[in-house]
């Protein structure tokens, strides 16, 4: 996480995001005290977001009534786009460089629509951004924006992710576009690339597996 500001008004927010542990540590605690089959038709990992971010804003703020959590599933209601531009914030937070198919100097994908994305320098692509606490009350016209450390050190590696993302975004070879020690493991990008409403079956081999894991330990 780090401190940002967004550029209108000078309010400091911190950018939160997760890694491959939260699949395989904190998502199994939030299961086990909520049934995976009362969450039909929401994703888990968003409601375990919600749950984890809401209770470190009582533990961390308990006093600070000014607080704005905004979650990277979140919509304006009226216009349906997202609430925030996670890619960027992140990018102004200097957590993970935004990669943006404009600043290729020589696109060899034309006139095709391309989307941009996100690189940590050490996670590469296991990652994503999942909230945004907005301090309301703290303002500095004067805070600066952090710079991200870009690990791509070429066009041709840049051209290289934003082919493999805008190709097949459900393929992790974009992913490891930057080598981390913390990967995705096969069931976290299965459980990812599949639709909410299919993803069931998987959360419960989940939490199966970590119950057994825990009367081993008893």
């Amino acid at each position: 996480k780090a401190v940002v500001s967004t550029q209108s008004t000078g309010t400091a927010c911190v950018v939160v995001l997760s890694n491959a542990t939260m699949f395989e540590k904190t998502l199994p605690a939030f299961l086990k005290k909520h049934d995976p089959d009362l969450t039909k038709g929401t994703d888990c990992v968003d409601l375990c977001t919600k749950f984890f971010m809401e209770k470190a804003r009582l533990n961390l703020f308990p006093e600070e009534e000014e607080i704005d959590i905004i979650y990277d599933y979140e919509l304006e209601p009226r216009t349906k786009l997202p609430r925030i531009n996670m890619c960027t914030a992140g990018h102004a937070a200097g957590m993970a460089f935004y990669n943006r198919p404009e600043e290729v100097e020589s696109p060899p994908w034309g006139q095709k629509k391309m989307f941009g994305c996100s690189v940590s320098p050490k996670y590469g692509g296991h990652f994503a951004f999942r909230a945004v606490f907005v301090f309301k009350n703290v303002k500095d016209p004067d805070i600066l924006f952090l710079s991200p450390h870009d690990a791509l050190d070429s066009e041709e590696k840049k051209i290289q992710l934003l082919q493999a993302f805008n190709g097949d975004w459900k393929n992790p070879a974009w992913r490891n576009i930057v080598q981390t020690d913390l990967p995705y493991s096969e069931e976290q990008i299965e459980y990812f690339n599949r639709a909410p409403r299919d993803r069931l079956p998987i959360l419960k081999s989940l939490l199966d597996r970590h119950n057994e894991e825990d009367k081993k330990d008893q």
